[in-house]
């Protein structure tokens, strides 16, 4: 017998002297009612609680008061152990019981509440929460018992309703008629108030939005977006219902003082006009994965906005691209949007719905996807529109995507080399200072784990190569620009770095819309491009960066990548400028890929993560071997290991 690993008994209350172990610690602070007391440098628990503390005296070897190891607590009265529904929430009592505890965890959205000490779920998951009691033997009132099946009919509907194509419903003072599925989504959102409108993109989310606050007469309302959409935003209000206000706000020092229906902010300065902005009657939120990162200032401050809407208000995320690759995306904007609770807070979404673990080093990820198919039905069962162009757009022509292999110009090969060289070095001499740091051979296991948990740090050192790639291909895609040309068709071009858009764009009259760009000139470039003649403006060139949103470009049917991001959301939202409302032929998306370089990888990158996206936003789940960012590393790590550098 240690004292100094001792569990007594004294007066109505378990005490636990202990040494300090953080696993000790973290297990102690699991049990019901544990509390640090730092006068007497003690632990103490009440003796509700004797159950779980005689599993942690056998876990850790720790001695035992005889008197606690004679005492037995009978379980709670059969009636205190059980469901019931409070406030639209489901409260699950029962007993301390690790096997229970590790059942309840489940339950989707399920989540312990501290202060009230109960489990809590959500109401939509109460055929999961009535299985888990049936399972226990628990007891579970009648009207829960017959709700069952009125839930199910519930989720059911709004399933069907996230995907309907046609509605009733008369929009006041609107110029235009709405496409019937947009009828759909604006009863979606009237009837929802906080969720998201993720239709594809060139569908019309921002008339159904729109619509939807006329319906409700939800003003005045905030439209939140990125700088160069704010005129879009202006034009449509102006288009569809002329007898609206609306003002801009441009500087972050100052903010209009004349009222209005509609202010439209851009992002980049929601921080500076924190009062301002609080309070309104709806809250629109444009291409709102720009929200998805949860430290970002933008995002603390669009939630903090959010949270000043009526209980009657509205609250809507606008994207096409909900999630750009991968499900922890959604977590920040559902809190926007106030759903997050119905998941049971942001951790229970990662770990339920992102594979999130913590490695031997005690860094959290968050990179997976699981439970795919669940999450795409809690979210159309309770605040997610989404349908595709295929589905609402039977006119609208088809799209079709193709790979373009070239072979790389030979004068660009040895500069390719030479720089593959130097992210093959950089990469041994930082497996070289981990093993250092962990005292591990750069070889080792260890070296290899730690090394793929900071794989996305070091993506942007392959830029070089990807521009370099770019580089050889431009006299092959000089000659399939000029076929085009002279076929008398419109061609937009797509790249990421600003000395190819600009090559390109000198090359073809200068027409480009890039980042920096007066919001004045890039409408110049659109005008010029969709009203002019093909033997006058056959080629407008796109920075993919400055491109993802906001511009119509459907005088062109062709479009050809001459670089790629790393997301396919972005491949889409770039293609979407030529395929969407007004397009009259069929749409060409080619890939122009440099054989044998990092085009390849990256391609199939873009298409691995193309098919989490689609599980968890279309709910279908697609195979694919494809590379993940962190075996693309890895692949440069062994490079260089072959080389002799490790």
């Amino acid at each position: 017998m240690t004292t100094e690993k001792a569990i007594r008994l004294n007066d109505d209350q378990i005490v636990l002297n202990s040494p300090y172990e953080a696993n000790e610690v973290a297990a102690i602070k699991g049990v019901p009612g544990a509390k640090w007391d730092r006068l007497g440098q003690v632990w103490r628990i009440p003796v509700s609680s004797l159950k779980p503390m005689k599993i942690f005296a056998v876990q850790f070897d720790y001695w035992l008061d005889p008197d606690l190891r004679v005492l037995d607590l009978p379980d709670p009265p059969y009636e205190m152990q059980g469901i019931e529904l409070v406030d639209e929430s489901l409260v699950i009592r029962f007993a301390y019981d690790s096997v229970k505890v590790a059942a309840v965890r489940q339950i989707a959205g399920s989540r312990w509440n501290t202060k009230k000490k109960v489990w809590e779920a959500p109401r939509s998951s109460l055929s999961q929460a009535l299985q888990f009691a049936r399972n226990f033997r628990m007891n579970v009132p009648e009207e829960l018992e017959s709700m069952e099946l009125k839930v199910i009919e519930e989720q059911a509907q709004k399933i069907a309703a996230s995907r309907s194509l046609d509605a009733e419903i008369e929009v006041p003072d609107l110029v235009g008629e709405l496409l019937p599925y947009q009828k759909a989504g604006v009863q979606y959102l009237v009837d929802h108030k906080k969720l998201f409108l993720a239709d594809e993109m060139g569908t019309g989310k921002s008339v159904m939005s729109l619509a939807a606050v006329q319906c409700e007469n939800a003003y005045p309302s905030l439209i939140v977006c990125p700088p160069n959409l704010a005129l879009n935003w202006a034009t449509e209000i102006d288009k569809f219902f002329p007898s609206r206000t609306w003002r801009r706000v441009i500087n972050r020092s100052e903010f209009p003082e004349e009222e209005a229906d509609f202010t439209i902010i851009g992002y980049s300065n929601i921080d500076y006009h924190p009062e301002a902005l609080k309070g309104y009657q709806s809250y629109i939120f444009d291409e709102s994965h720009y929200l998805k990162n949860p430290k970002a200032k933008r995002t603390k401050r669009a939630q903090k906005l959010a949270k000043t809407v009526p209980n009657t208000g509205l609250v809507f995320c606008l994207t096409g691209t909900p999630i750009t690759s991968r499900p922890a995306e959604y977590g920040p904007q559902l809190e926007i949007i106030g759903r997050l609770k119905e998941f049971g807070g942001l951790w229970a979404f990662y770990k339920r719905y992102c594979g999130a673990f913590q490695d031997r080093f005690k860094q959290w990820h968050i990179d997976g996807a699981t439970n795919l198919d669940e999450l795409n039905e809690r979210l159309r069962g309770s605040c997610y529109i989404r349908r595709t162009k295929d589905q609402v757009l039977k006119d609208l022509p088809p799209i079709r995507h193709s790979e373009w292999m070239i072979e790389p110009d030979p004068k660009y090969a040895k500069e390719y080399k030479q720089a593959e060289e130097d992210i093959v070095q950089f990469l041994a001499d930082r497996a070289a200072e981990l093993a250092a740091e962990l005292g591990q051979d750069p070889r080792s296991a260890a070296v290899r784990a730690r090394f793929k948990a900071e794989a996305h740090q070091h993506l942007v050192r392959l830029s070089v190569l990807k521009k370099i790639a770019a580089k050889s291909k431009l006299k092959a895609v000089n000659e399939w620009v000029e076929i085009r040309i002279n076929e008398g068709r419109k061609v937009v071009l797509a790249a990421h770095h600003r000395e190819i858009v600009d090559a390109l764009a000198d090359e073809y009259g200068g027409l480009k819309i890039q980042g920096g760009m007066k919001i004045e000139d890039v409408e110049k470039a659109k005008s010029a491009f969709m009203e002019q003649s093909a033997e006058d403006a056959p080629v407008i060139v796109l920075s993919i960066q400055a491109s993802k949103a906001g511009h119509t470009l459907t005088a062109a049917q062709d479009m050809l990548f001459i670089e790629h991001p790393w997301t396919p959301a972005d491949v889409d939202q770039v293609s979407a400028r030529i395929h969407r409302i007004g397009t009259k032929g069929s749409v060409q998306i080619t890939h122009a890929l440099a054989a044998g370089t990092i085009d390849e990888s990256v391609y199939s990158l873009i298409n691995h993560k193309r098919s989490v996206v689609n599980a968890a936003t279309e709910g279908t789940i697609e195979e694919s071997e494809g590379v993940t960012a962190a075996s693309l590393m890895e692949d440069f790590l062994s490079e260089a290991d072959t080389r002799g550098k490790i």
